[in-house]
């Protein structure tokens, strides 16, 4: 990967000149792609290539129409592709099904995009710290439900969009460790932290959910939602002592919750 901190400082630049509102506002109607990929036209090889292994990043629409090239170039990709497009009116010489399968491909993408960076973080911390560690991070072991593997633990980012659940958050899946990746609406929770219409009691959570948001995290200015160095942290002090670090996982998500 080479220089960490450098990775780090260059993946958060490009992140930040994603255009978020204009890709949710274009795709938020755009969902008739929706069931399982066949495996030869998952997008996870070139989102790994370009973005982890050659460190290349590409605006959305440069590395869709990449990866669309890919797929016809392909013969074996290719023909799984029209294979799949069978399921779809074909409109437009393919436009409505490319659409639809941009805007699919947007969502996995964005995903993505969400686990490197916790990989990211982890490499500049372990720098940091002078930890030598093996980061294993490819599509093979993300279409496994694998983000990050570290020796014997395997990490997964798990999603929380709200207070509720972070309360019911699952610290361990299938072996793999869920790391929580906070989405909260800020705005909506500083609105509910100040309104006379939510009980005090709800106030007061809003408010200590906002603290741990932003004691864990990064909002960039587009609002994309970073890790903060803090949280990687005691992720990489605890990888020798897994029921430590769950223990941690468990004190993060009361933090989130409000509690």
């Amino acid at each position: 990967m080479g220089n960490a901190t450098n990775a780090l400082h260059s993946y958060r630049e490009f992140l930040e000149t994603i255009p978020l509102d204009k890709y949710r506002e274009k795709f938020k109607a755009v969902k008739w792609v929706e069931q399982d990929l066949p495996r030869e036209i998952l997008p996870q090889w070139s989102i790994f290539m370009h973005y982890w292994d050659k460190q290349s990043f590409l605006d959305f629409d440069s590395w869709f129409e990449d990866f669309w090239q890919l797929l016809h170039s392909n013969s074996t990709s290719l023909a799984v592709l029209k294979d799949f497009k069978k399921y779809y009116f074909d409109k437009d010489n393919d436009g409505w099904f490319k659409l639809g399968f941009r805007a699919r491909m947007y969502r996995t993408w964005t995903a993505v995009l969400t686990q490197l960076d916790f990989c990211y973080m982890f490499a500049y911390v372990c720098e940091k710290k002078g930890k030598v560690v093996v980061l294993e991070c490819n599509a093979d072991l993300d279409i496994a439900g694998v983000d990050l593997r570290v020796g014997d633990i395997d990490f997964g980012v798990g999603k929380i969009s709200q207070r509720k659940e972070a309360r019911s958050a699952a610290i361990v899946r299938r072996n793999t460790i869920q790391i929580p990746y906070a989405v909260f609406n800020v705005d909506d929770y500083v609105r509910k932290s100040k309104s006379p219409r939510v009980s005090e009691e709800n106030r007061i959570a809003y408010q200590n959910a906002l603290k741990a948001f932003y004691k864990y995290f990064v909002l960039l200015k587009n609002g994309f939602v970073c890790f903060g160095q803090k949280y990687v942290d005691w992720v990489v002090e605890n990888l020798e002592d897994p029921d430590q670090l769950k223990e941690q996982i468990k004190s993060l998500l009361k933090e989130l919750s409000g509690e």
